[in-house]
């Protein structure tokens, strides 16, 4: 089969969902697939057997300019052009305004869900449970705390504009979801769209050997200064042990969004009155947060959206690694059956993860170890790169 995909970022720019992307275009290229990738990111991560076609239109970061310039882009003689030659569409990000153009080619179209776009104005879910209304209060809350802007809080209003999104998707052949969870959320939210999801759980990077722990424990996170991953719930978790008398370190990453200005005058507060427990280490390079990952004697993960399939916890396990997470959206598929499941804690919640934390802090090296091998064992397990290779060609082949 040939697949186009779409998409407006590539590796190694963004996170989570375009690392997945990077993953998949690997492992159908391995099955035989032939691919070109359409996008946005002026360096990408090339793989030989792939090709690759950057387009200008693409690289805008915005989502209404970015489905502005999708209906541009049909328009682009090279792009229906190369439309034409493919058998299959792929969308792993937002280019949904092109959907209803493959279809009318007679294209098989696939979207490829990492957050809830389709059924959330910012693709964040806090609670699967409470109702939406045409003032979403969690819209407005997201762009207040997350982004700090009320600009953005009154473009949020603008929510029900989200409707054009999920007319979009629903033309779709194939739902790729990437947990259990999700599928349950979008389904919930948007029944029409329950029938085309296929879950496939995304596949694990290629992990590095096992690094040796700090000498002094360390906990680490890495979400920088976002509200949504829960960077208050660790600062304050963390003051709390410490003022229990316990000895840690803690290591804060960047993140997508990084450290805004008063997030790095309080860790400097903080540092100014602990003696340099607090370690602000900024936006590393991918590498280098994996290694973090392996020499932390835990990793947090104080989520209070509900996260798909966080790669945060399954990159930490594979490198074993405890990681101390929210129950929340998929991270409880992740940790099933292991010691990080008894570990989960309810999200929001300080107190539970102080407990946590301190759990951690009263486990010998060799229990530290010991746990880090059984978490690494099942993570490549449950993630094998068979039984994902698989259930991705089952989803590209299915009619």
């Amino acid at each position: 089969m040939n697949v186009l995909v779409i998409s407006e970022q590539w590796w190694p720019e963004g996170t989570g969902g375009i690392l997945a992307s990077h993953l998949i275009a690997n492992i159908l290229r391995d099955s035989g697939f032939e691919l070109t990738v359409v996008h946005g990111t002026r360096q990408p991560k090339i793989v030989r057997g792939i090709n690759y076609i950057y387009t200008e239109l693409l690289n805008v970061r915005n989502k209404y300019k970015l489905w502005i310039n999708c209906m541009l882009l049909v328009r682009e003689s090279w792009f229906l052009k190369v439309m034409h030659e493919y058998d299959a569409i792929y969308i792993p990000r937002y280019c949904y305004p092109l959907i209803p153009m493959a279809e009318k080619l007679g294209k098989k179209v696939i979207v490829h869900l990492h957050d809830y776009q389709p059924v959330s104005y910012n693709a964040v879910v806090f609670n699967e449970a409470r109702e939406r209304s045409f003032l979403n209060a969690d819209d407005i809350r997201f762009e207040l705390l997350e982004h700090n802007s009320a600009l953005r809080a009154f473009g949020a209003l603008s929510a029900p504009a989200n409707a054009l999104c999920r007319k979009w998707v629903s033309e779709v052949d194939v739902m790729i979801c990437v947990s259990k969870r999700q599928s349950e959320i979008i389904s919930n939210r948007a029944p029409e769209l329950a029938y085309k999801i296929k879950v496939v759980y995304n596949p694990l990077p290629e992990t590095p050997p096992l690094e040796e722990k700090f000498v002094n424990p360390t906990f680490t996170f890495a979400g920088g200064g976002s509200y949504i991953k829960g960077f208050q719930i660790f600062v304050q978790a963390s003051l709390n042990v410490l003022k229990k008398g316990k000895n840690a370190s803690f290591m804060f990453a960047g993140g997508l969004r990084g450290f805004k200005q008063h997030h790095m005058k309080l860790l400097e507060r903080l540092n100014g009155s602990h003696m340099g427990n607090f370690r602000l280490l900024g936006r590393l390079p991918y590498e280098d947060v994996i290694r973090l990952y392996s020499r932390s004697h835990a990793v947090l993960v104080p989520s209070i959206s509900e996260e798909p399939l966080p790669y945060v916890v399954m990159e930490a396990m594979a490198v074993g690694t405890l990681p101390l997470a929210s129950r929340i959206g998929g991270i409880p598929e992740i940790v099933e059956g292991t010691y990080a499941e008894g570990m989960l804690f309810e999200p929001g919640s300080v107190e539970e993860l102080v407990d946590r934390m301190e759990s951690v802090l009263a486990l010998s090296n060799e229990q530290i170890k010991e746990i880090g091998f059984k978490l690494r064992e099942t993570v490549m397990k449950r993630f094998n790169p068979e039984t994902i290779k698989a259930s991705l060609i089952e989803a590209f082949s299915s009619e």
